[in-house]
C-alpha cells in the first residue's frame, strides 16, 4: 500500500481551507511561504488523493426556522441495523447536518431541530435500543440581518460549488457582481455562511494527520472566556468552533500530527477554569448532509417567485 504523507505545509493548507474554503491560492501561498502555483498543485494533489473530498458551505439553520442544535452521541450501535435506518430514526428529531463515526464504534450526529424536539428523545432512545443515547441541546443565536430572495439564490449556487467565483454566481443568479460580493460579505459577517472542506479521515493511506473532536461541558458564565482561550492558545491546531450558539457546551474540532499532541491539547482543555468535563472523539469518517438545505432554499426561492 502506498502511503500519502502530509508535511507541515499540507497541514497548514488544510487548516486554512477548513476555516475558509474560499481562501484564494495566492493567500494560501503567502501564508505558508510557497508560490501560488505550488499551493495550487498541492491542493490539487490532495484532491486527487481524496484527502480533500469536497469543499462545503455551512449555512446557519436559524434562517430556516430551526431553533436549536442537538449533539447526539450514540454508543454500542447494533451492527445489524443499516446506517440509513439509523438516520431515518434520528430524523424524527430534525435534520441531520453532520454524521461522524468515531474510532471505537461510537457515532456523533449534529442535528438541526425545531421547537419540541427534546420531547422526542425518549422515543428515539427506545427506537435505537440496545444502543445508548446521550443528547445535548443548544439554542442558536438569533440572526439580525434580513435574508433576501437574492441571498437564497447565492446560497443555491454555493451549495453546488462553494468556491464558485463571484462573477459566475452573478451570471447564474442574474445579479450584478457588485451585489453578489456585497451580499456574500454581509452573510459571512452575520455568520449565516461559513466555508470549509470535507476531509478524508478514514483512509489508511494517509499519515501525519489526526483529526479529533471535543465536547466541552463548561459553566455557562465561562463560555466566552474559554472559547477565546481556545482561539488564542490553540489556533495552530484548531479547525472549527461553531459560533452560532452559546451554552454550557463548546464543540470544537482540531487536527495535529500525532497522538501525543492530541493528549496535550486534551489535558490543556481539561485544565481550563470553568471546564467541568471534556469528551474526546477521534473521527474515522465524517459526512455533511445538505439535501435538506437545498430543499429549504428551493422553498424560499419558489415562494418569492410565485
Amino acid at each position: 500500500m502506498q502511503h500519502t504523507s502530509l508535511d507541515n505545509i499540507d497541514l497548514q493548507t488544510l487548516l486554512l481551507l477548513s476555516k475558509d474554503s474560499r481562501t484564494t491560492y495566492r493567500n494560501i501561498a503567502s501564508f505558508v511561504g510557497i508560490s501560488t502555483n505550488a499551493a495550487k498543485e498541492r491542493i490539487h494533489k490532495m484532491i486527487s488523493n481524496r484527502i480533500i473530498q469536497k469543499f462545503v458551505v455551512i449555512i446557519n439553520p436559524v434562517i430556516f426556522g430551526y431553533e436549536k442544535e442537538c449533539i447526539l452521541i450514540i454508543r454500542h450501535i447494533d451492527k445489524t441495523i443499516k446506517e440509513q435506518d439509523i438516520l431515518n430514526r434520528i430524523n424524527l428529531l430534525g435534520d441531520v447536518f453532520v454524521y461522524a463515526k468515531q474510532l471505537g464504534g461510537d457515532s456523533i450526529f449534529v442535528i438541526s431541530v425545531r421547537g419540541g424536539a427534546e420531547d422526542k428523545i425518549g422515543i428515539l432512545t427506545d427506537l435505537l435500543k440496545p444502543a445508548s443515547v446521550e443528547s445535548t441541546f443548544v439554542s442558536y443565536r438569533p440572526v439580525t440581518m434580513q435574508v433576501r430572495s437574492s441571498d437564497f439564490k447565492i446560497m443555491k449556487c454555493l451549495l453546488s460549488n462553494p468556491r464558485m467565483l463571484v462573477g459566475d454566481i452573478a451570471k447564474e443568479a442574474s445579479m450584478t457582481t457588485k451585489t453578489v460580493a456585497r451580499r456574500l460579505e454581509i452573510m459571512r459577517e452575520s455568520r449565516i455562511l461559513q466555508f470549509s472542506i470535507l476531509r478524508n479521515l478514514s483512509s489508511l493511506q494517509i499519515t501525519g494527520y489526526v483529526e479529533f473532536a471535543v465536547i466541552i461541558n463548561v459553566d455557562i458564565s465561562y463560555h466566552q472566556n474559554i472559547v477565546e482561550r481556545i482561539h488564542h492558545e490553540m489556533q495552530e491546531h484548531l479547525v472549527r468552533v461553531p459560533t452560532s450558539y452559546q451554552n454550557e457546551v463548546i464543540f470544537a474540532v482540531f487536527f495535529c500530527a500525532n497522538i501525543s499532541t492530541v493528549d496535550l491539547i486534551f489535558k490543556k482543555l481539561d485544565s481550563y477554569h470553568g471546564v467541568n468535563r471534556v469528551d474526546l472523539f477521534i473521527t474515522s469518517m465524517l459526512t455533511y448532509h445538505q439535501e435538506w438545505l437545498k430543499r429549504e432554499i428551493n422553498k424560499r426561492i419558489e415562494s418569492n417567485s410565485s
